[in-house]
């Protein structure tokens, strides 16, 4: 892949490869390219998540508790997000 991307704009990239992902789920898939960042963090990535969804980039998919009694929110990319892919540089277009 090419350079990396902005935070928000790899997150939306993210979203376009997969059906539907969890915060936890999406940290682990980016942990290599932002892990050593300090933005890189659930409380900052959930604050992302909440933007993008108020923008429509994204839409609550599934809400469930884990084992532990955790909630657990997964998202997916909207069509108006999809949309926005193509504001990606042409290396990251899916």
């Amino acid at each position: 892949m090419a350079a990396v991307l902005p935070m928000r704009f790899r997150i939306l990239h993210f979203f376009s490869t997969v059906k539907e992902s969890s915060i936890k789920e999406l940290m682990n898939a980016l942990r290599s390219e932002y892990g050593a960042e300090g933005q890189f963090n659930e409380n900052v990535i959930g604050e992302h998540l909440l933007s993008m969804r108020a923008g429509g980039l994204i839409e609550t998919r599934d809400i469930e508790l884990d084992r532990d009694g955790n909630l657990v929110v997964n998202y997916a990319i909207t069509e108006f997000g999809q949309g926005r892919l193509k504001y990606l540089p042409k290396a990251w277009k899916v």
